[in-house]
């Protein structure tokens, strides 16, 4: 069965005529058209006026009138913790009286209090948070996420969390992409021997992981108080020999170089980047790196949101996700995060439209397939119940989606 959108009064392909980013001046161009057609069935068929649709209808096709509405490509959410066990709220109220993340982390809360509540938690538990977390997501117009582990820190509770991913790659309408990030925090029991920890991770964790088949990529947490880069080189050369594809959290805390080492590695992103100053940002854009921003954090945690004008000028490729975790972003909505960018950012309605879609597929390889509307690609396509993509962003704080398909398969 096929489907053929009609009467689209702001159709928005985010075409790159098939190039995997737009960058620099071509962000602000969101190919849209105006009373548009899409015909699809699981990838794209047909793009057009919707003047030139009728020889489309037929018994085979499903025609749904559009009139009045706003259709995207799906946003494509490519760094979450959406996998977990347990609340801080209660961090969170103490961090708004006026403590910091990072003393709150270092008495043994932030990443570790998740932990101990992952530890405790049966693979179910674990799913049951994924799934609602992803059904949200999905119902606010985010059709693919990826996922991190990164809050059992040991073994087996870093396999029983891509356990729990894998189940819902499997399970979950909306495309799911996992990640592994034992290298999230050092546990306390490695405290004082923290190369012992980053010893397990490489010679323990990897080759378990690589046989479990579940994570595409590899993470690493790269910062002041976590990992040093001579540790992280070492992680992620190993997770490199295992088959995956590299990511590196970096600049969100404190400058230590995790950008340059993310350049030098061929990092397919650099996420957060809170710090990054124009060295950075030359060195990322220079290796091809997706600088991957999440204001969603600095808005939780009181952070400098990072400088993503100077990013979008020096011709990065710039990229927009929610980090929806437990403990620094707690809200999957992507909806948000566009008007946390655009507010808080000074990035255009068009550059963050961008970045949310074909930019969140190229941070994970998959630009090729998805992130935009064009022939050939992914029918991941989203309709919003609103005349102009601009009140996606002008009318924040409410949902205004009216109806998705991934993979041709309505929602």
């Amino acid at each position: 069965m096929k489907t053929l959108l009609i009467n689209i009064n702001s159709l928005v392909t985010v075409s790159a005529n098939g190039a995997a980013t737009k960058t620099g001046a071509s962000m602000r161009d969101v190919g849209e058209i105006v009373d548009g057609a899409v015909l699809f069935d699981e990838r794209i068929l047909w793009i057009g006026p919707s003047s030139e649709s009728s020889e489309y209808h037929g018994d085979d096709v499903e025609v749904v009138d559009c009139k009045g509405k706003t259709v995207m490509p799906g946003f494509v959410d490519s760094h979450t913790h959406m996998v977990f066990a347990g609340s801080r709220s209660d961090e969170f109220a103490r961090r708004l009286a006026g403590e910091s993340y990072s003393d709150i982390a270092a008495e043994g809360g932030g990443i570790l209090t998740t932990m101990r509540a992952v530890r405790e938690a049966d693979l179910e538990a674990l799913i049951n948070v994924g799934d609602a977390l992803l059904t949200s997501a999905l119902e606010h117009g985010s059709t693919t996420i990826e996922i991190k582990s990164g809050y059992g820190l040991d073994v087996e509770s870093e396999l029983r969390l891509l356990d729990a991913i894998g189940q819902l790659q499997r399970g979950h309408e909306a495309r799911v992409i996992g990640t592994f990030m034992g290298a999230h925090a050092v546990p306390p029991e490695y405290k004082t021997e923290p190369e012992r920890y980053v010893n397990l991770v490489i010679n323990e964790m990897l080759p378990k992981v690589k046989e479990q088949g579940v994570a595409s990529f590899c993470d690493v947490f790269t910062d002041a108080g976590f990992f040093t880069i001579e540790q992280s080189e070492r992680i992620l050369l190993a997770a490199r020999e295992h088959g995956l594809r590299l990511k590196v959290h970096a600049d969100e805390i404190a400058l230590i170089g995790a950008s340059h080492m993310a350049a030098r590695l061929g990092c397919i992103s650099a996420d957060h980047l809170e710090h990054s100053t124009r060295d950075e940002i030359r060195a990322l854009r220079g290796a091809g790196v997706v600088c991957t921003l999440l204001p969603g954090t600095a808005y939780t945690l009181r952070l400098p949101y990072p400088d993503a004008r100077e990013m979008i000028s020096q011709g990065a490729i710039v990229a927009l996700a929610t980090d929806c975790n437990p403990g620094s972003c707690f809200s999957e909505n992507m909806q948000t995060i566009l008007s946390l960018a655009c507010i808080n950012m000074n990035m255009s309605i068009e550059e963050a439209i961008v970045a949310s879609t074909l930019h969140g597929a190229a941070a994970l390889g998959l630009a090729e397939h998805l992130g935009s509307i064009e022939v050939g690609k992914f029918a991941d396509i989203v309709v919003y119940d609103v005349p102009s993509y601009k009140n996606i962003v002008y009318h924040f704080g409410v949902n205004h989606v009216w109806g998705a398909w991934v993979g041709g398969n309505e929602m």
